[in-house]
């Protein structure tokens, strides 16, 4: 997964392996860092189901070159997440 970022005369790209994805997700759904979530925004996260979140990234390798996101501002800044 690829992301895309332009800004003005200054341009990023972020490689993040779908491996690190998951990893990241792992550790999202454990209680450690749940703690750390303040109270109003937790139920938002307790919707989130990490575990299916994780097979779906799965099945997105199949899907290389597939735009997630694609955003333009006015001023020009470009944002763009390419699997």
């Amino acid at each position: 997964m690829r992301v895309h970022i332009k800004s003005g005369k200054i341009r990023f790209v972020i490689p993040c392996p779908i491996a690190f994805l998951k990893f990241g997700l792992s550790i999202a759904g454990s209680s450690f860092i749940q703690k750390y979530i303040p109270e109003k925004d937790k139920r938002y996260v307790n919707m989130i189901d990490f575990k299916k979140l994780s097979k779906c990234m799965d099945i997105l390798k199949e899907y290389r070159g597939l735009k997630l996101v694609e955003v333009k501002s006015r001023d020009g800044s470009h944002v763009t997440i390419i699997v």
